[in-house]
């Protein structure tokens, strides 16, 4: 059953059969850990923190689309391909728990936003979570010139770095969570 989150195609259906009694069991996937490890190890990880503070109120969501557009141009410029970039802003003064939200899926892809912030802010914390098929200093060096760059376009905006740890992921141990019983 194709569906889809962001156009709401065919959510119903998908929705009505996951509630539904009638469900079949099934097993449970295979999966090469052998491979996993070796798909994994290409990867670098990054996880960041950062705080954003300016005199003159920003729009969270231009920035968000400037910084990520930034990241991709450095990291497409080393030829490492983004498996995912996903970044999100809460301003300081929020009541709500509300966020501006982007991420980016592929190098050759546009990043998207997919929470808003309609008021412009004057400070707030920026999470990163990136991974890219690249070494983890790469991608510090890519995140942090892309603060920098995307900082420029936002006067009097400052962006500290809170925390920026940067790794590639050790070999995975699998956890088997489904038994087979014997009949």
């Amino acid at each position: 059953m194709a569906v889809s989150a962001r156009t709401g195609a065919n959510l119903d259906g998908w929705f009505g059969r996951l509630t539904s009694d009638e469900q079949a069991g099934g097993t449970a996937m295979e999966v090469d850990y052998q491979v996993y490890a070796e798909g994994e190890a290409l990867l670098g990880w990054l996880n960041g923190t950062v705080q954003l503070s300016t005199r003159v109120a920003i729009d969270a969501e231009a920035f968000l689309k400037e910084l990520a557009g930034a990241i991709q141009k450095h990291l497409r410029s080393r030829e490492a391909e983004v498996a995912h970039l996903k970044m999100t802003v809460s301003p300081d003064d929020s009541v709500l728990g509300e966020i501006a939200a982007v991420s980016l899926v592929r190098n050759d892809f546009v990043p998207e936003l997919s929470f808003r912030l309609e008021p412009p802010i004057r400070s707030g914390q920026l999470i990163v979570n990136l991974r890219a098929e690249a070494a983890p200093d790469v991608l510090g060096t890519a995140v942090r010139e892309g603060l920098a760059a995307a900082a420029r376009k936002f006067p009097g905006l400052e962006a500290v770095v809170d925390h920026l740890e940067h790794f590639r992921p050790g070999k995975p141990t699998p956890t088997h969570r489904v038994e087979r019983l014997a009949a």
